[in-house]
């Protein structure tokens, strides 16, 4: 695939759904997983407008394989976004992964693993994300830090903030 053709062609989290991307451009290839559309289907519904984006070829509904999941996953756990992403998060990010297109999102945690994978993004709105993060867990009161995951500190109780470091 060139990158004229695959210009052409991008993977929709549900905010491009919401802001209404989508009904803008029928001249692009869009595309989405299950988990997504089953999450924005409800969208315009009454008019069908997704239905004849799907009839026009224009949207296309696929799934992820195991495998570009499975990067997904490591991803998210080792920018400590993990926690933070639905299956439909970890779905469209795997199936950019896979079919190498830009991922259209408005959130900061499917931007931040998508760029660690190198997956192009782009912003739905504002400007989108301009650098990658790593986040820990830390106590205020001693200072420790912990994995991402982490709600407590184990060596003096006190409930942990989360934090973050550039990548």
């Amino acid at each position: 695939m060139d990158s004229q053709e695959s210009a052409f062609r991008y993977a929709l989290d549900a905010g491009a759904f919401y802001t209404g991307l989508i009904f803008l451009s029928s001249t692009y290839r869009y595309y989405t997983t299950q988990a997504v559309f089953d999450e924005v289907k409800h969208i315009k519904r009454s008019h069908g407008a997704i239905e004849a984006l799907i009839e026009s070829n224009t949207l296309q509904i696929l799934n992820s394989g195991r495998n570009s999941i499975e990067k997904v996953v490591a991803a998210a756990r080792r920018t400590g976004d993990y926690a933070k992403l639905s299956d439909a998060d970890i779905s469209i990010i795997a199936l950019a992964l896979q079919l190498e297109i830009v991922l259209v999102t408005n959130d900061y945690a499917v931007a931040n693993v998508a760029t660690t994978l190198k997956i192009p993004v782009k912003s739905v709105a504002g400007k989108g994300i301009t650098h990658t993060r790593r986040w820990i867990a830390y106590c205020s009161a001693c200072g420790k830090a912990f994995g991402p995951n982490a709600k407590e500190c184990r060596l003096c109780g006190n409930r942990l903030r989360r934090k973050y470091k550039l990548i």
